[in-house]
């Protein structure tokens, strides 16, 4: 029987139901380990809970620090990434990006998008700090002008006339704008309409619309985690300082899973007490901390399914109350969104399950039946083992079905050529090159349609060449 992410708690508690009554049917269990016990079991139920926000501390504040985010407002990269970009994993070359993050425990947040004349791809995506996406402004929907209103679980004010709500359950909002590139040749375009998308506090924008001044520093020191535990109890100090600064008072009052949390010394208020715990339940914490960790990993490599040595993650961005799903997706894939505006399946191997090398020369076939089904386009990126862009004297990291002179050959299949020397004119223009060593392949499947989203639909294989 395989266990999904939302039985795997309920099993765990189970089981140590059992072995308590087990061990208590001959003789009692010591006070000791019946606290020791209790923890255990409530530390790996809010340990696999609270993970998204471990994984979002210390990105929020490393982003702040380093100006790869603002804060209320976007911070913008108005140019294509390449193999010198190393500060985000797993780019895409496909389009100029915008991030911030919005403090709303002070006050909503106004995002602009602007009227584009052209048909132009872009998505805003709105997100919350249980890695989860809240809205998708644009993407496979089509354009979506107008004012959006990002407001926290403890506004309770007017909507100004004009602007559509989007109501965020954490105090916290990510905001992440992306706007489609074809090419270099492009982007003096892409940066104009790039220049319409804004967001700032809802104070600022009553005051003067969107004629506006981005502070040139933030003041960011309260989103630094400093941690106070011992190591051990590292996980469940990091979820305190997560539940203090991403979630709202209230649910101290009101949340069933952070009232979970109390007797294990974590709150909103005060986040995680840990010298008020005992000796048992500090044990028990500590044994919880290592549960659950496995238990998140074990669930990212069985959530996924695997054809032809592409592995297909379907719980981006909307895991729900599959919490250890959640969690696996948020360890391992932070910010993704959801399937049916970005997936992303990847492989290391080939389709005899060879691991992907340079010194073999490689094909990725696609019959006319089987080019991708997808509404908008599709992108197949190159990394390196630490999941970077590869530089390439061709300046190539990347190729789908926007890249400029893509072939088609006559029966309507596409072949792309992933090795490391250049395969010749003829074939240049499908080539994406490839290093001496090891690598690994990322399909970006953007607007991915039904036959992707149910199954019936995979990709091909990597398939080696003589």
């Amino acid at each position: 029987m395989k266990f999904t992410g939302t039985m795997i708690v309920p099993a765990v508690l189970a089981a140590l139901t059992l072995a308590a009554n087990a061990q208590s049917a001959p003789s009692k269990m010591p006070p000791e380990r019946v606290r020791e016990e209790r923890a255990y079991a409530a530390g790996v139920q809010t340990a696999i809970w609270g993970r998204p926000f471990v994984d979002n501390v210390h990105t929020l504040f490393a982003g702040l620090k380093v100006g790869a985010v603002g804060l209320n407002y976007y911070r913008k990269f108005p140019n294509l990434k390449t193999a010198a970009d190393k500060f985000v994993n797993t780019p895409n070359n496909v389009s100029i990006d915008g991030y911030g993050c919005a403090d709303l425990s002070i006050e909503p947040v106004v995002v602009s998008v602007p009227t584009i004349k052209e048909n132009r791809w872009y998505i805003v995506q709105i997100g919350d700090y249980y890695d989860q996406v809240v809205y998708n402004i644009g993407g496979s929907k089509g354009a979506e002008p107008g004012l959006f209103l990002l407001t926290g679980p403890d506004y309770h004010g007017p909507v100004p006339a004009g602007m559509k709500e989007i109501k965020v359950r954490t105090k916290l909002a990510v905001i992440a704008n992306r706007v489609f590139v074809s090419g270099d040749a492009d982007l003096p375009a892409a940066r104009e309409v790039q220049k319409g998308f804004q967001a700032l506090p809802l104070s600022v924008f009553q005051k003067n619309g969107l004629r506006f001044e981005i502070p040139k520093q933030y003041e960011y020191a309260r989103f630094e985690f400093k941690p106070t535990a011992p190591e051990a109890l590292r996980l469940f100090d990091t979820i305190g300082f997560g539940m203090k600064t991403f979630l709202s008072r209230s649910d101290d009052f009101g949340d069933a899973d952070v009232a979970a949390a109390h007797p294990i010394g974590l709150s909103v208020a005060n986040g995680f007490d840990w010298e008020s715990l005992d000796e048992p339940t500090r044990r028990g914490l500590a044994r919880a901390a290592v549960t659950a960790e496995a238990i998140i990993e074990d669930t990212y490599v069985n959530a996924a399914e695997t054809v032809a040595g592409w592995r297909y993650t379907m719980g981006g961005g909307r895991a729900g109350s599959d919490y250890a799903l959640r969690a696996a997706m948020s360890a391992n894939l932070t910010g993704a969104n959801v399937p049916e505006e970005i997936l992303y399946p990847n492989t290391r191997v080939d389709d005899q399950g060879s691991p992907l090398t340079g010194v073999n020369k490689y094909v990725l076939r696609f019959s006319k039946d089987q080019i991708p089904p997808v509404s908008v386009f599709w992108n197949l990126n190159m990394y390196d083992e630490k999941e970077f862009f590869i530089e390439n004297d061709f300046k190539r990291y990347s190729i789908g079905s926007t890249t400029d002179g893509l072939k088609t050959a006559p029966d309507g299949s596409i072949t792309i050529y992933i090795q490391k020397d250049n395969p010749g004119p003829d074939k240049q223009s499908n080539w994406l090159p490839a290093p001496a060593g090891s690598f690994n392949l990322t399909m970006r499947l953007y607007g991915a349609q039904t036959p992707i989203l149910d199954g019936s639909y995979r990709l091909p294989g990597v398939r080696k060449q003589p």
